[in-house]
């Protein structure tokens, strides 16, 4: 079976603290044109009224990480991208990169991302029933008799 071609356009989702950054690119492109779109994302105007993200002015005050899980100890870590690597060779399409910040020495710092929870946190809430359900009726039967009824033919006794 011959293997699938890589997609021309690679989706890519930069993320770093509550934000995410979405840019479609080549997938010949390097990991220094990714650090351009992302450097340009921060100057514009609706980065300005977010409060704690560090500012970027230059390509060297950050890098592009992507994400490296150890099954075996279930561990996560961060592999640090280099400008040179080609988009295609690191990640696939549809790839989460983070970003890492440098402080003033130069050093990175950890990665800070906040990931939104995929379980929804209202279990105290009610859940609603189907329409034509009342509440104090067995729920069970109540789902069997509305799946009896539903389509366009009738069942001939």
């Amino acid at each position: 079976m011959p293997l699938r071609p890589y997609p021309k356009i690679f989706q890519v989702l930069v993320k770093t603290h509550t934000l995410t950054v979405f840019l479609a690119l080549s997938n010949e492109a390097s990991i220094s044109e990714v650090k351009e779109q992302v450097l340009s994302a921060f100057g514009d105007d609706v980065f300005k009224g977010i409060q704690d993200v560090p500012r970027i002015m230059s390509l060297d005050d950050f890098v592009l990480s992507r994400e490296v899980q150890d099954r075996a100890s279930g561990t996560t870590s961060y592999e640090p991208l280099t400008d040179d690597q080609l988009l295609r060779d690191v990640v696939g399409s549809w790839a989460v990169l983070f970003i890492q910040f440098k402080d003033e020495s130069g050093k990175m710092g950890p990665v800070k991302v906040t990931l939104p929870s995929l379980i929804d946190d209202d279990d105290d809430m009610p859940r609603s029933l189907p329409a034509g359900i009342d509440s104090t009726m067995e729920i069970d039967g109540a789902l069997e008799e509305s799946s009896v009824r539903k389509g366009k033919r009738k069942a001939m006794d």
